[in-house]
């Protein structure tokens, strides 16, 4: 058994024990006996979990190799991530997704995310057009580990997908209206996919799926790094669907953990000048920021720590399913984050293990 001494849980002082990679204990500090690691009093999260991310260091799901990449995640605080493609060939796709996940190291890797093909070209961002399909049950089929996918429900076919797939279905890229959207949930979906950011958007008189979807109790996945979204609509997001019901997702992109530059996404050239990566139409092409930082944002933005932290783990877990992640609870996997009281990392702890 290992012990994690003096560590602050939910606002008390409490020692951790581990044992076969899970939560053994959790107690007032000074009540475990045993020899163990002392922290003097930092706070301690659970492993942040990132559901939408395309890159970083460099490397890109595309690429079809995910070790620098979970290596990397790992080492900012994510201990389970779903590695996201992009509207390419439907070949690509599938070579993207043939790896071999339980041979990767670093973060847990859970599946993939496909974002894309399924879109409206109305509401690309940065998705390549030409490799925009209806979407196909047959495609899916063809992929390996496919846990979450993003359409837009109103393209032909998509109400009677979400009704056949097994996946977890997210809206987005697209121009659907109150109407479509709530169809869509009541088919199945169960979320939206980088909210506000190519949706249709709020208005009075045409609400388009972001009501929709608080109504009809689905998760708003949110890119929280202070560029995508606005303070206010962050805070707006938070009291429309509940801090229970928003996912924080970092969307970053190869470029995250390097300079500015141009970059690769998707077979897309797209530049990052002072860390904002922009396709040269102009549009933002996901982010260059790590899942923690977009928790900072959230915690900056008026949203309190311990809601924003559950934002990136037990949301995250409960939409995808994972009944023994995102928690601190004895039973739970050990996987867990150690901060000061900044929010700065200090450790890391995958399946009981520091790294």
């Amino acid at each position: 058994m290992k012990l994690i001494k003096n560590v602050y849980h939910k606002g008390t002082l409490c020692d951790i024990a581990v044992e076969g990679g899970k939560i053994a204990a959790i107690e007032r500090a000074g009540t475990l006996s045993g020899d163990g690691e002392d922290f003097g009093g930092a706070k301690v999260y659970p492993g942040l979990i990132d559901t939408h991310t395309h890159g970083c260091v460099g490397k890109d799901t595309m690429d079809a190799d995910l070790r620098e990449m979970s290596e990397y995640y790992l080492k900012m605080g994510v201990t389970s991530w779903y590695p996201t493609t992009m509207t390419v060939s439907e070949e690509d796709i599938i070579r993207a997704t043939s790896v071999d996940l339980s041979k990767i190291g670093g973060a847990n890797i859970l599946g993939f995310h496909l974002e894309g093909p399924f879109i409206n070209v109305k509401y690309k961002g940065a998705q390549n057009e030409k490799y925009v399909i209806a979407p196909t049950m047959e495609l899916i089929k063809k992929c390996k580990s496919v846990k979450k996918i993003t359409l837009a429900p109103e393209i032909d076919g998509a109400i009677d997908f979400i009704k056949e797939c097994n996946a977890v279905v997210s809206i987005g890229h697209s121009t659907c209206d109150y109407d479509t959207a709530k169809a869509a949930f009541e088919a199945g979906a169960s979320c939206l996919t980088h909210t506000y950011n190519c949706m249709s958007p709020l208005h009075h008189r045409a609400p388009g799926p972001i009501p929709a979807g608080a109504e009809c109790g689905a998760y708003a996945e949110l890119i929280c790094d202070g560029i995508h979204v606005h303070p206010a609509m962050v805070r707006l997001l938070v009291k429309l669907y509940g801090s229970e019901r928003i996912v924080l997702v970092s969307d970053s992109v190869r470029a995250a953990g390097l300079e500015d530059g141009i970059y690769d996404l998707g077979g897309l050239d797209i530049t990052v000048k002072d860390g904002v990566a922009r396709t040269k139409d102009g549009n933002l092409a996901g982010s260059t920021a790590t899942l923690l930082h977009c928790v900072r944002c959230a915690v900056s933005f008026g949203i309190p720590e311990e809601k924003a932290f559950m934002m990136a783990t037990a949301n995250p877990a409960r939409l995808m399913g994972l009944s023994n992640k995102g928690r601190l609870e004895v039973g739970c996997d050990a996987d867990l984050i150690i901060l000061d009281r900044d929010l700065n990392l200090i450790k890391v702890m995958l399946s009981g293990e520091f790294k």
